[in-house]
């Protein structure tokens, strides 16, 4: 960026800021020297140009188009709404210096960091960490009370090699991994310094521990990870990754195995929300602390049933007037009253406003996470607001475009909504990596197999669905059974779902409509059911 032998001035970068310049200069060439800045030539370049038009005063002239034909090759006709390049660069550049200032740049004096939603960065002076402490990477959810949200400890994996040169790939991993993690506004996320890594288990004071060991195998490694609960002294889950020894495979399996055992763990159908879920099952709403209130979300998620509906519902309601900051319970609230309102559950009449209400307040309350901008555009898309519903999906998909906790539900909506496509390729990644994504996926490729006339293809997804306590497991596959002319099949469904919505001839249109927003598709869907005797009005 600048010649190391040249005299970098010293003038301040605003009359208010006690920045230097040269500080500034300094700092960046730290990072880009440094071994833990995990970032490509091209994010190296895209750190160099932002910092370089701030320091010029030409902050306002970084836009994603001058980024793009600037920085990344792009020529004139270059179009952000086709090509997520800016977007997806700065992620990842955000993610590696997020990465950096955990490892080598723990005690730097200056911090740079490049804000969601911008792409002009940030300067701040900052205290360095005490070195005998763990470092805590991620704030204790929005507000600290009495009820103790869960945290976990991620240890520096044991590196079982005799070449200590590669030790920094234990901190690396681990550190890759606690980044990952902190992502999932769940949960307290510790990482412990390698001086602290021989300290037991039961002197944390956390609750889950991720632990591991790194041994060569051949011409790679094998990672082995597991997770232990530091109240039982149990070993919770368990399994092993391996990656041949270069430094382009590595980069991209620590981002893999960070991603897939993030998800597995922290997730909402992860080990610990099981784990949690099962102690709080005999409590009353009135008696469960908010995070567990949350998990009772989580189970009616699982479960679908009327029963465990109305156990979160209470719970989160009550759980709103003893923390009404907290904005996750008001993102969950919004969509329990959505699923009241889409599925026609008793008291929908008035839950579509309760839930528009609700899910703004959470994006109000925390405007960065994915889960809140997709449950507002999930509203939206109920309250037929389709363009407003997807600008919000596009907002929580650029917030983390590979977050398998997150991609499956956006690639969920963006079919619905119409991105056939990019829904499908989003699925697509998420089923394939995540084993917990959720089964709701299901239903918007059978929405896109009944588009595209594809019928087998449908009838084939309603197989993936698995959804018995709800009514449109035995709607799809009476339409798709009447749409293949297998009449027989397609009434016995038919029952069923008469069975569960009693009503469905009446209200049937309108119910299709909540989540099927196009026209020729509602009309085959229909088309289906008249054919096996289910007369819709």
């Amino acid at each position: 960026m600048t010649d190391k032998g040249s005299k970098k001035p010293s003038t301040r970068l605003f009359e208010d800021s006690d920045v230097s310049s040269s500080e500034i200069h300094e700092q960046v060439d730290h990072i880009l020297n440094s071994k833990e800045f995990n970032a490509t030539d091209a994010q190296r370049s895209f750190l160099q140009y932002v910092v370089e038009k701030t320091l010029a005063g030409q902050a306002q002239e970084i836009k994603g188009y001058t980024v793009a034909t600037e920085v990344f090759g792009r020529g004139v006709d270059f179009d952000q709404n086709i090509d997520p390049i800016v977007s997806i660069q700065a992620n990842k550049l955000r993610r590696a210096l997020e990465r950096y200032y955990f490892t080598a740049g723990i005690n730097d004096p200056l911090r740079i960091d490049i804000p969601k939603g911008t792409y002009v960065p940030t300067f701040t002076h900052r205290e360095a960490a005490e070195p005998d402490k763990p470092v805590t990477i991620t704030r204790v959810p929005e507000i600290e009370t009495e009820s103790k949200w869960p945290t976990i400890l991620v240890r520096p994996f044991k590196y079982l090699a005799t070449d200590s040169d590669e030790h920094h790939l234990s901190i690396g991993i681990a550190t890759e991994l606690a980044v990952e993690l902190s992502k999932y506004q769940d949960f307290s996320v510790i990482l412990q310094d390698p001086a602290g890594s021989g300290r037991r288990i039961s002197d944390t004071g956390v609750r889950f521990v991720i632990d591991g060991t790194i041994r060569n195998v051949g011409s790679g490694i094998r990672l082995s990870l597991y997770m232990m609960d530091a109240v039982s002294g149990t070993q919770l889950w368990g399994e092993t990754h391996r990656c041949e020894l270069d430094a382009s495979s590595l980069a991209a399996f620590e981002e893999k195995v960070a991603q897939i055992v993030a998800v597995k763990v922290a997730g909402e159908y992860g080990i610990i929300s099981y784990t949690l879920s099962q102690e709080t099952k005999i409590k009353p709403p009135s008696e469960l602390k908010t995070y567990e209130a949350l998990l009772s979300f989580y189970e009616f998620d699982l479960l679908l049933t009327s029963e465990s509906f109305t156990r979160a519902l209470d719970a989160l309601e009550y759980a709103a007037t003893i923390e009404p900051g907290c904005g996750q319970v008001w993102t969950k609230l919004g969509r329990l009253y959505a699923t009241m309102y889409a599925l026609e559950m008793p008291g929908f009449e008035t839950a579509l406003e309760k839930a528009v209400a609700s899910a703004q307040k959470g994006v109000q309350l925390n405007p960065d996470n994915q889960r809140a901008r997709s449950i507002l555009g999930l509203v939206r898309m109920f309250s037929n607001e389709l363009k407003a519903a997807l600008k919000e999906t596009e907002k929580a998909l650029a917030l983390n475009p590979n977050c398998l906790f997150m991609i499956d539900g956006i690639g969920y909506l963006l079919m619905l909504l119409g991105e056939w496509d990019r829904g499908r390729a989003l699925i697509k990644k998420a089923t394939t990596l995540n084993p917990y994504h959720g089964l709701y996926v299901h239903y918007a490729l059978w929405v896109d197999w009944i588009r595209q006339k594809k019928y087998i293809q449908a009838d084939l997804e309603t197989l993936n669905f698995c959804r018995p306590t709800v009514f449109w497991e035995p709607l799809m596959k009476s339409a798709t059974s009447g749409l293949l002319d297998r009449i027989d099949e397609g009434r016995k469904a038919a029952q069923d779902l008469l069975s569960l919505k009693p009503d469905f001839a009446a209200r049937g249109r309108t119910l299709i409509r909540n989540y099927i927003k196009f026209d020729d598709i509602v009309d085959r869907v229909i088309s289906g059911l008249c054919k096996v005797g289910l007369t819709v009005d």
